[in-house]
């Protein structure tokens, strides 16, 4: 994954850093934009990650020299697989629990809304941070759990989101990026038991983005 995205910043940014140009201050300006790239699903099985593509589209506005909020609709795959094992005892205090197993295999369309914190490295070339919020509707909702499991789960759910980037503005108007999010804590697909406490699989999707987005006022 660094790689990758070490390439894509070579590609997109050496012949950027050849180029004079004027410090960028995008405060008060809309940028309307498209992103596609890769989605990495984490625990999609219990040995193995599934990677596929993802898409979507943004609005951004910057508050401030080095603020944004933006908000975005993105469509990707997720899913989850899980096993647990007969952990009963057999003694008069049993705490155990019956074996179960899961396959999940799903998709949603995404709205994450996030805010972002931009710093220069050099230029108009910047880093960035971000977090924000997702809703989530699933248009895909593919289940092979035991019997013993419950398949009843809500398909719309919030989740939260966070990621790094990049950020390059070729000139007042037209900008280009990258970043890397990652999306947990939502979409509840199960429980997991423990003696005292109990926990719960969640889909978790890493998200690898490559973007332009624009401003359309004159």
């Amino acid at each position: 994954m660094k790689k990758i995205f070490l390439l894509f910043s070579v590609l997109f940014f050496t012949n950027a850093f050849a180029q004079k140009a004027d410090l960028i201050n995008p405060k008060g300006k809309w940028y309307l934009g498209a992103e596609t790239g890769v989605n990495i699903i984490n625990e999609y099985a219990v040995d193995q990650k599934d990677v596929s593509l993802q898409g979507g589209v943004l609005a951004e506005y910057y508050i401030g020299k080095q603020w944004s909020l933006s908000a975005r609709l993105k469509y990707f795959k997720t899913g989850l697989a899980f096993y647990r094992p007969d952990t009963h005892s057999g003694s008069w205090l049993d705490l155990g629990s019956d074996e179960s197993f899961g396959t999940f295999r799903g998709a949603v369309i995404s709205m994450p809304v996030d805010i972002k914190w931009e710093f220069r490295l050099y230029k108009n070339l910047r880093a960035n941070l971000k977090l924000g919020v997702a809703y989530n509707i699933e248009t895909k909702s593919e289940y092979n759990y035991s019997e013993n499991l419950s398949t009843d789960y809500a398909k719309q759910f919030a989740s939260l989101n966070s990621g790094i980037g990049l950020n390059y503005f070729v000139d007042e108007k037209l900008a280009i990026y990258a970043d890397y999010e990652y999306y947990l804590l939502g979409g509840y697909k199960g429980s997991t038991h423990f003696i005292i406490l109990n926990g719960g699989y969640y889909p978790q999707n890493a998200l690898l983005n490559f973007g332009v987005k624009y401003n359309f006022k004159k």
